[in-house]
């Protein structure tokens, strides 16, 4: 009798990226910058295209926003000195609106109600 043993892809398909099907959604809003363009930024992720306007909500898979997270320049100045001094600084800057777009939110259950419905058969 053989085992079948599941992939990572299987165990862990949240760091995976085939399509934006499937994947938690996060609200965001991309800053507006003069790097920029008025039109929208793009951005791919596995061959998966996105153009985001900046200024706008958009929901987008998590990846594609922990990808964002990632893309950084670097800004060499010098002090009077004529020392270098580096920062590091995201190419993109968004603003989280909201995580999980488009689950469902928990049920409440209200515990005095229930309790009397129970009472009263």
């Amino acid at each position: 009798m053989a085992q079948s043993r599941k992939t990572d892809e299987e165990l862990h398909p949240e760091n995976y990226f085939h399509s934006s099907k499937g994947h938690i959604k996060d609200r965001i809003i991309i800053n507006e910058s003069p790097k920029i363009p008025k039109e929208g930024v793009y951005l791919s992720l596995n061959g998966i295209a996105f153009l985001i306007k900046p200024g706008v909500e958009v929901d987008i898979p998590r990846p594609l926003r922990k990808m964002l997270d990632t893309r950084i320049e670097t800004e060499t100045t010098q002090d009077d000195q004529g020392k270098d001094h580096r920062r590091h600084m995201r190419r993109i800057t968004y603003m989280l609106i909201k995580e999980d777009v488009g689950l469902p939110d928990p049920e409440v259950i209200d515990a005095g109600a229930e309790a009397s419905n129970s009472a009263h058969p």
